[in-house]
C-alpha cells in the first residue's frame, strides 16, 4: 500500500468517530500550541532582559571605596579608602585576570549651548570605559581616546537624551558647549540603547570626558568609581580576590576587609538571570508537555477503540495474508497522522500568534517572541513520541489478535 493511499485510509477511518476524533485533535493542538507560544514568548523575553543589561555593560564589575572595618598595619578602623586614578591604571599590570578597567570621577554640573541650560551627570573616564559600558556612539562621533587624556583636552561625549535637550534635532559633533565658563568641544554622541540598570543614572543623561581633564576642572584627587572586567567568565572571582589584595597594598587595608571595595559584579546577575529563565523555561515547557501527553493519552484511547470496532475486519484481512506487522504499521499510522494533524494545527496557530505579536508596539515591554529552531526541534520531537507511544500498544493488540477469534466477533 503506498504512502498516500494510507494516509487516506487513515482519514477516512477517522471520520468514522468524528467526535472524538475533533476532541483529541483540539488536545493535540492546544499542547502544541502551548510549546511553541510559551517557550516562544519565554525566550524573546529573556532576549530583551539580557539586551537592556548590556546596556550597563557585557560581564562589568563596579567598585565604589568605601571604609575599612578591619585595622591594618597599626591604623585603626573606619577610615576612608582613597583610591587615585594611578592606582586603578596600574591595576591591569598587576593583575594578569583583568582586561580593561577605567577610573570614574564623578560630579554635578551645569552645561550650556546659548539659552539652553542643563544640569547634567559628568563622568571623567579612561577611553576603556566606551568597551566596558556599551558606549557606542553614532556615526560621524567618537568616544574618548588617549590623546585626550594625555593632553587634556576639553572633549566630551554626549548622553542621548542630553544632546536631544542641548542640540534638539541638529548635529552635535564638532559642536561648542560651556561647562563651568570653559568651552567644550562635542566629539561624539551616544547611539541610542536599552538600558535596565545603572548607578547614578543612565547613560542617556550622562556625559563623558577626558578623567584628566575632570580632575583639572574639579581638583578631584580619588575616584567616586572604578569599572573593570575579567577577561573570561572563569577569571572573574580570582580577579576580585587580587583586586582586593593589590588595592590593598597600595591604598592601605587588610585584603580581606570586604566593607573596604563595594563590588556589584553585573556577571553575577547575569548568571542569576539565566538560572531563573531555565526554571521558567523548564516550568513553561513541562506544564505545555503534560497538555500534550494528555492529548497523547486522548490519541491511545482512540486508537484502542478504533481496533475494537475493526476486529472482525482485522480478522479478515489476516485471513487474506495480510501480516500482522502490516496490521501494526496501519494503526500507528493512524496515530501518527492524527498526532501531526493535530500538532501542526497547534503549531501553526502558534506561528500566526508570534508574527502578530512581533508587529505591535507591546514588544518593547515583553519582547519580541522568538520561534527558535530549538523550540522547533523539542515540539517535533515530543510530538513524535506522542504519536509513537499512542500507537504502539492498541498497534501491538490488533497485530496480536487471532484471526479466527477475530472473524468470529
Amino acid at each position: 500500500m503506498s504512502v498516500s493511499s494510507s494516509i487516506a485510509s487513515g482519514i477516512a477511518a477517522l471520520r468514522q468517530d468524528k467526535a472524538r476524533t475533533v476532541s483529541t485533535l483540539l488536545g493535540l493542538a492546544w499542547g502544541s500550541f502551548s510549546i511553541v507560544t510559551l517557550l516562544a514568548f519565554g525566550l524573546g523575553l529573556e532576549r530583551l532582559l539580557h539586551e537592556r543589561a548590556a546596556g550597563l555593560g557585557e560581564r562589568v564589575a563596579v567598585a565604589w571605596p568605601q571604609q575599612t572595618t578591619r585595622p591594618y598595619a597599626g591604623l585603626g578602623t573606619g577610615r576612608p579608602v582613597l583610591v587615585t586614578a594611578d592606582d586603578v591604571l596600574s591595576l591591569p599590570q598587576r593583575i594578569p585576570e583583568l582586561e580593561f578597567v577605567s577610573p570614574e570621577f564623578v560630579s554635578r554640573d551645569i552645561v550650556s549651548v546659548g539659552s539652553r541650560v542643563h544640569r547634567v551627570t559628568l563622568s571623567g573616564v579612561e577611553p576603556a570605559y566606551g568597551r566596558l559600558r556599551a558606549w557606542a556612539v553614532e556615526p560621524g562621533g567618537r568616544f574618548l581616546n588617549q590623546r585626550d587624556v594625555a593632553e587634556h583636552r576639553r572633549v566630551v561625549v554626549l548622553g542621548t537624551r542630553i544632546k536631544e535637550g542641548l542640540f534638539g534635532k541638529e548635529p552635535a559633533v564638532g559642536r561648542p558647549l560651556v561647562l563651568r565658563g570653559i568651552p567644550f568641544v562635542v566629539i561624539g554622541v551616544l547611539a541610542p540603547k536599552l538600558q535596565d540598570s545603572s548607578y547614578g543614572g543612565l547613560d542617556q543623561d550622562r556625559i563623558c570626558l577626558p578623567f584628566s581633564t575632570h580632575s583639572q576642572i574639579f581638583g578631584a584627587r580619588y575616584v567616586a568609581s572604578f569599572v573593570y572586567r575579567a577577561r573570561r567568565p572563569e577569571l572573574e572571582k580570582r580577579a576580585a580576590q587580587r583586586l582586593y589584595q593589590a588595592l590593598g597594598q597600595t591604598c592601605g587595608f587588610d585584603a580581606r576587609d570586604d566593607a573596604a571595595l563595594r563590588l556589584w559584579d553585573t556577571a553575577d546577575d547575569a548568571r542569576v538571570r539565566d538560572y531563573a529563565f531555565l526554571g521558567l523555561d523548564l516550568m513553561l515547557g513541562g506544564s505545555a508537555l503534560l497538555t500534550l501527553l494528555v492529548g497523547g493519552v486522548g490519541v491511545g484511547n482512540l486508537m484502542f477503540i478504533r481496533v475494537r470496532r475493526r476486529t472482525r475486519e482485522i480478522g479478515i484481512r489476516m485471513a487474506l495474508g495480510t501480516k500482522p506487522r502490516t496490521i501494526g504499521a496501519s494503526v500507528r499510522g493512524e496515530s501518527l497522522l492524527l498526532v501531526g494533524l493535530g500538532g501542526g494545527l497547534g503549531v501553526g496557530a502558534a506561528w500566526l500568534l508570534i508574527g502578530a505579536v512581533g508587529l505591535t508596539p507591546v514588544t518593547e515591554h515583553i519582547g519580541t517572541p522568538q520561534l527558535s529552531g530549538t523550540t522547533a526541534a523539542f515540539t517535533v520531537g515530543i510530538l513524535g513520541a506522542v504519536g509513537v507511544l499512542a500507537g504502539y500498544f492498541p498497534a501491538r493488540r490488533a497485530a496480536r489478535l487471532d484471526p479466527v477469534l477475530a472473524l468470529a466477533e
